[in-house]
């Protein structure tokens, strides 16, 4: 019951850090631990709005929208991590994302095949 409690209070600590660093308009980079993504913000200029970006294990990065729920189960529930390990994160291999060949897929179909293959496991 302790360590659930003080679980608790580090998410909300974390997510604090990550959502002030972002209001403040600096570059964050920080995990999504559920889905084993990492995800970088990057500040728009002259009062732009930011992007994202996201890294799978394995996979190479690309922009997500700011809605997505990657993105918004990050901001609650993620770390904040270095740009060294956002740097290799897609070199880092998982047994999850090698089950199927996603190099087979563009982008948009490779998010349906991932759910395709959450429904079969």
């Amino acid at each position: 019951m302790f360590s659930d409690q003080l679980k608790r209070i580090l998410k909300k600590f974390r997510s604090d850090k990550i959502t002030k660093k972002i209001e403040e308009g600096k570059q964050v980079f920080f995990e999504n631990t559920n889905e084993s993504i990492a995800i970088r913000f990057v500040p728009g200029l002259q009062g732009r709005p930011g992007r994202y970006f996201a890294k799978h294990f394995g996979r190479d990065e690309y922009e997500v929208e700011s809605n997505a729920s990657a993105v918004v189960m990050g901001v609650m529930e993620g770390k904040p991590i270095s740009v060294s390990r956002y740097r290799r994160y897609h070199l880092i291999r998982s047994s999850y994302w090698t089950k199927f060949h996603y190099d087979d897929y563009t982008t948009r179909d490779y998010e349906f095949a991932l759910r395709a293959h959450q429904m079969n496991s």
